[in-house]
């Protein structure tokens, strides 16, 4: 089982999409995807689930939130039970707002962890725990994560937990200014770990734990640019600048910073693929919970139809790109 968390400090980059359309791309390829909904947003719970749905959940207390409360409330450790069962090879764990009191106690937490001391590792690898007994519940070959657009507490302890992760971009200069603020928090978050991991060595906190202490070294899989108005299936003039600025940024700000901090990354180009401007049809997708290759002829009718299901080959190529440099690093 592999974990792969979509992550850039910048919103609008259309990440949960991405991620809930590439997910669905593997189940479909006969994977079996764990989603989870690490925002408190919860756009993905939302874009999976409909809304009695998730009323259920919230009525059988089955969220990421309260899965956390014992350990919020510092009475014992994650709750475990079924995630959702969302498609025949996908689940997911469902997001909630009241994540953020979660992320209230890991800036303690990891003082505590960087001190050695047993509460701190428990409360900082709470989250990595869960999703690992998860996963081993419904035999996930891949977790995916989506992450909020922050560079917070929340976000450093599930990238410590995860193999890998891709930078969804969108072709403008928000997302080139946000590249040194991920690349920078990464190698922070993996050095200071490795402090923790020195310290409980000393203390022997490591076999305590169940599940143990996470690796804390994810590597760069790759960024994946998007929402470009196009003409003829060309990047419009407006936006091409933004795609041509991209690799070297990308590669400056976040591959040979990883690298010179020790992380293995993938060879070959910083660039997984692209996607096209979607248009209309996301919210049709995100109305019928669906991936955009799902809807049906009567959800989206005509031209819009056969772009819907031509999608499919664009998200499982993606896919395989990022499984193929999972297996690299692997």
């Amino acid at each position: 089982m592999e974990v792969v968390s979509f992550f850039n400090h910048k919103g609008g980059v259309g990440k949960t999409t991405l991620l809930f359309n590439v997910g669905l791309a593997l189940a479909k390829a006969g994977k079996k995807v764990l989603f989870v909904d690490a925002d408190a947003q919860a756009n993905l719970t939302g874009t999976a689930l409909n809304a009695e749905a998730y009323q259920l959940q919230l009525q059988l207390e089955e969220t990421i939130y309260h899965a956390l409360l014992p350990v919020i409330r510092a009475t014992g450790d994650a709750r475990v039970f079924d995630p959702v069962s969302i498609r025949e090879n996908a689940w997911i764990l469902p997001g909630h707002i009241l994540l953020s009191e979660f992320e209230e106690i890991l800036p303690a937490a990891w003082v505590d962890s960087l001190a050695g001391r047993y509460q701190g590792f428990q409360r900082t690898t709470a989250l990595y725990r869960l999703i690992n007994d998860l996963a081993a519940r419904v035999s996930a070959d891949y977790v995916l994560i989506d992450l909020g657009p922050s560079v917070g507490a929340l976000n450093r302890v599930v990238l410590l937990g995860s193999d890998g992760f891709v930078v969804p971009l969108a072709p403008d200069l928000f997302s080139l200014t946000a590249l040194p603020s991920v690349g920078n928090s990464v190698v922070t978050w993996i050095q200071e770990w490795r402090v923790a991991e020195a310290s409980a060595a000393r203390q022997g906190v490591g076999q305590q734990l169940p599940g143990g202490l996470f690796k804390g070294e994810p590597s760069p899989l790759g960024y994946i640019s998007q929402q470009f108005a196009s003409y003829r299936s060309a990047p419009a003039a407006a936006f091409q600048r933004w795609l041509d600025d991209i690799p070297a940024a990308y590669n400056a700000e976040i591959v040979d910073r990883l690298r010179a901090a020790g992380v293995q990354v993938p060879t070959g180009p910083g660039q997984i693929g692209t996607v096209r401007n979607l248009s209309s049809l996301v919210p049709m997708a995100q109305e019928a919970n669906a991936a955009i290759f799902e809807l049906s002829g009567s959800e989206a009718r005509g031209s819009q139809y056969t772009r819907a299901r031509d999608t499919l080959k664009d998200f499982a190529r993606l896919a395989d790109a990022i499984v193929d440099r999972l297996d690299e690093v692997s």
